[in-house]
């Protein structure tokens, strides 16, 4: 269906879901067994598969993939919010999205939609007009040629416009991302960490926005090498060193990448202590089958250093062992996890770039056809 302006999304009434727990058997009235504790999904491609026709469905009956994430536990969704990804200036033709998912409009759409289910919301601010992570951090294209002062003018503005939107249609997001995998710094080369002085005064920009949107949304700043103890302190101490504020450290862990449990364990003692902050997993997977749905080559293609098997009873092993590492952080730091992009199974005309197809389809919650895998189950546990 067309995706409605702005100014054309109704608001939403919200309700805090932080004391109820949906028990296999639908029993809402138990008290959660940990307090809070984050249990969470980025689903931030739903709208573009929902669109290209991907179904969901929990023992053969079709759901929206909210329900039956909420159903299973979870508590919470991650939305990401690119500047502009619609432009056809910014990425090579067969690139482009001409729907412009993960824009400001789509994302409050999500978000509005998460909120009136009851779901805690993170908004996570890549501050690009497609995709940043470590290796890529690519200036929005209508701030190409800015300086650093007027970089920060424009972190500043986008930043307070898309919160004030949001709040104008029911949602407060509870926690908000100041870049994505900032390891490398954001809005490259001005604001990559060669040059920490203006880092800084970037991710100070949008704590600022942030907190004047409403100073009870929690900043999360976010590093995405979880397993690894010494680029963590290198980074946080950085930011400290120059009067950089945040509520949160979030971090990214996929053992194929990023090292083994114990790696992670280390480092979150060390870091939620040395920092005196909360620490999240804010993205975290693992593969339940070594088959490929589609035709697009998968990315996580192993277990690394960690021995569960590649199913769904391996997912939910890791699953636990990780919520387990959480729950453990010293003074009730360890506050919860992120699944990144559960949903994210074969769409014809879905994928990571328009028609391209999910490189993830073995790494979801949810076989090739939307089915949700027991391993949904774990969450339910915590």
């Amino acid at each position: 269906m067309p995706f409605p302006r702005l100014d054309h999304i109704e608001p939403q009434n919200s309700w805090a879901m932080k004391e109820v727990v949906v028990t296999r058997n639908g029993d809402t009235s138990k008290a959660p067994t940990h307090a809070g504790f984050v249990k969470g999904a980025d689903v931030s491609h739903l709208l573009q598969l929902e669109d290209c026709g991907a179904r969901f469905y929990h023992e053969g009956v079709p759901k929206d993939l909210l329900q039956i994430l909420k159903e299973h536990g979870l508590n919470a969704i991650r939305i990401k919010v690119w500047n502009d990804p619609g432009n056809p200036c910014c990425y090579p033709a067969n690139q482009a999205d001409p729907a412009g998912y993960n824009n400001p409009a789509h994302a409050t759409q999500l978000a509005a939609r998460a909120e009136n289910m009851g779901f805690r919301i993170m908004i996570n601010f890549h501050y690009s007009d497609w995709w940043a992570d470590p290796l890529k951090q690519h200036t929005p294209h209508e701030w190409e040629g800015q300086n650093i002062h007027q970089l920060r003018h424009s972190l500043y503005d986008f930043t307070h416009s898309v919160l004030s939107t949001l709040k104008s249609n029911g949602v407060t997001p509870e926690w908000v991302q100041i870049g994505n995998e900032i390891s490398a710094g954001m809005l490259w080369p001005t604001g990559s960490t060669d040059n920490w002085d203006n880092l800084a005064a970037l991710i100070k920009e949008g704590y600022n926005a942030t907190k004047a949107v409403d100073p009870s949304i929690k900043v999360v700043l976010h590093y995405d090498n979880g397993g690894h103890n010494s680029g963590t302190v290198c980074w946080f101490d950085n930011a400290q060193s120059r009067g950089v504020e945040w509520d949160v450290i979030g971090l990214s862990y996929y053992p194929f990448w990023h090292g083994s449990l114990s790696d992670l364990d280390a480092n979150i003692d060390d870091v939620s202590a040395r920092y005196g902050k909360d620490v999240m997993a804010v993205e975290t997977a693992y593969p339940w089958t070594t088959q490929n749905g589609d035709s697009e080559p998968n990315i996580y293609t192993n277990t690394g250093p960690e021995s569960f098997p590649m199913s769904p009873a391996g997912q939910a092993q890791f699953l636990n062992a990780l919520a387990g590492r959480i729950k453990a952080v010293p003074n009730g730091r360890g506050r919860g996890v992120f699944y990144w992009e559960p949903e994210w199974i074969p769409a014809e005309g879905a994928g990571w770039k328009v028609g391209a197809g999910s490189s993830w389809d073995n790494v979801t919650l949810f076989d090739f056809d939307g089915n949700a895998l027991s391993s949904l189950d774990a969450f339910l546990d915590w």
